[in-house]
């Protein structure tokens, strides 16, 4: 039994929050979860800090109840070592908004990764100075403060297109911010390289191994490899490690969120078939 979840922005359509076309579809794959990235599922609906609400979070919490899907996660995914820091400011305090209106959405976290040197979030090597993850520990541990005070999660995703760039690295922040509010999101795609991705089912064991409990959430994406670069595919059509990986979270967390990731449309029944198989 696996608690499966899907990305909202998955399910293509042109979905209306009035409307519970996402959410019925989000039911008729046989999905229960939703991570919730409000821009990218209702671009016609502003979502900025101001325009959150209680009433607002719980109309979507309803408007999804009603066919019997949670919003388990919110995402804000923010560049939270912006360059500028008049954008970093605002958008550090987006999220800020996201996590004081959380609970009314019914979610038990708000995700984000840790950001980029660059305006945009692409792979570069400036990411992995001192000085960047430093600045990464700062806008984590501000958020986590905020988390604290309104009772909610922070969700953070380490990757290689950011300063937080491994386990070992993640391990780091757990270390500096000692805090129950503090949780990960662990989705081993995004800390491997096309030279190690053999060692993906030994990079989530050493992420369970170090920080288990402060793992709140996982990503299953699947990939290629095409020019020496890891490209993401739908979940059991590459060549992730999907029964090696299922066994490591079984062992460890059974039942927590499991978000497919890249995984859209009808080809998210056909995840879930595969993994309810393994």
């Amino acid at each position: 039994m696996h608690n499966l979840t899907v990305r909202g922005h998955d399910l293509s359509g042109n979905h209306s929050y009035v409307s519970a076309s996402l959410p019925k579809k989000i039911k008729e794959v046989g999905i229960h979860n939703v991570q919730l990235a409000l821009a990218m599922s209702f671009p016609d609906l502003s979502s900025g800090k101001e325009n959150l609400s209680p009433g607002f979070g719980t109309y979507m919490k309803n408007k999804f109840m009603e066919q019997d899907v949670q919003i388990a996660i919110l995402s804000c995914y923010i560049n939270m070592i912006h360059p500028n820091p008049k954008i970093r400011e605002e958008v550090l305090q987006k999220f800020e908004s996201y996590l004081k209106y959380a609970k009314y959405f019914g979610a038990s976290m708000v995700a984000s990764e840790t950001g980029n040197v660059l305006e945009e979030i692409v792979y570069t090597e400036k990411n992995f100075t001192e000085e960047a993850f430093e600045q990464a520990v700062d806008s984590i541990q501000r958020l986590v403060d905020c988390g604290e005070k309104h009772g909610m999660m922070v969700g953070i995703e380490p990757g290689l297109n950011h300063p937080v760039y491994s386990v070992e690295k993640m391990n780091e922040v757990v270390q500096r911010i000692r805090s129950d509010y503090l949780g990960v999101i662990i989705d081993a795609t995004n800390l491997i390289t096309a030279e190690n991705y053999t060692e993906q089912t030994s990079i989530l064991q050493e992420a369970f191994t170090l920080f288990g409990e402060n793992i709140v959430a996982i990503h299953l994406k699947d990939f290629v490899i095409e020019d020496g670069k890891i490209v993401p595919i739908a979940v059991g059509e590459g060549l992730m490690d999907v029964k090696g990986l299922l066994a490591i979270i079984d062992k460890n967390k059974p039942l927590i969120n499991i978000v497919l990731e890249e995984t859209k449309d009808e080809k998210i029944a056909q995840a879930k078939r595969l993994i309810a198989s393994l």
